[in-house]
């Protein structure tokens, strides 16, 4: 078990500055960066992406990146390639977790179909790099019009048979209050679950309220996580700024948690 954060939720000037403050003012294991195609601030600038790269195997933080392709409304030749241009920013910084959405798409069953099809190209690649991609779920089709994929297990699955080692389930626990999908997510998804993206709510809008600020049933998620024995990632998502009472919290529960169990030794 590793507990990591994201690189949005918290201030860094450059590089170094983050991976000092993730593993030594922070005490966690590594970060989260967030790469977009736009290259510039909040998400890694190209500067960055060189400076990790330069300094690949000089420092001991465990590195993920969120990226924000729209694989699903994409077309389907570019958002391939776009997805390996990232494999190979993940080869060159020694980054080995990449978390996407399935996007958004006015026909759902279309949309998942189209993602499928992306993913199933690409895969056999990453499997050769080593790399996960880690399918988070999102927001409900339904909600504000928006399209999103990915709220139910049901089209996790359709996408997750392709049962690569290289394509996992990224859990985010905002979201799935939002869509009330946390228990069938966790229990339905477990062979796959290998990321989650810690953040709260109120259970309507994606407020990424801090730890217990909302009314994620922590307990009951938590419960459910040991119960599957997961080992995986842990992603800070929430702001962690002047008031860290809550990220302090939240760090110390899981690691009490999991080394209670046995689960999270080592």
């Amino acid at each position: 078990m590793k507990i990591v954060i994201s690189a949005l939720h918290f201030d860094w000037r450059d590089i170094a500055d983050c991976l000092a403050k993730e593993t030594g003012d922070l005490g966690l294991d590594g970060v989260e960066l967030s790469w977009n195609e736009s290259f510039g601030r909040p998400h890694c600038t190209a500067a960055d992406i060189d400076a990790l790269a330069a300094l690949r195997g000089r420092h001991r933080a465990l590195l993920s990146a969120h990226i924000w392709n729209n694989i699903a409304e994409s077309e389907p030749a570019k958002a391939a390639k776009d997805l390996l241009q990232w494999l190979q920013v993940c080869e060159r910084t020694g980054t080995n977790n990449l978390v996407v959405h399935g996007g958004s798409y006015s026909g759902r069953d279309e949309g998942i179909a189209r993602t499928r099809r992306v993913l199933e190209g690409v895969l056999a690649e990453f499997e050769r790099k080593r790399v996960v991609l880690n399918l988070e779920n999102h927001y409900a089709y339904q909600y504000r019009n928006c399209h999103e994929l990915f709220s139910t297990a049901a089209e996790f699955t359709r996408v997750l048979w392709l049962d690569s080692q290289s394509l996992k389930f990224c859990f985010d626990t905002g979201h799935g209050n939002m869509t009330g999908t946390t228990a069938e997510l966790l229990s339905d998804l477990a062979p796959w679950l290998n990321y989650v993206h810690l953040a709260d709510n109120m259970g309507i809008d994606d407020d990424h309220l801090a730890f217990r600020q909302g009314t994620v049933e922590w307990d009951d998620v938590f419960a459910q996580m040991l119960n599957i024995s997961y080992n995986g990632v842990f992603c800070v998502e929430f702001p962690v700024r002047a008031d860290r009472d809550p990220f302090h919290a939240c760090v110390r529960e899981i690691r009490d948690r999991w080394h209670k169990t046995g689960i999270g030794a080592g």
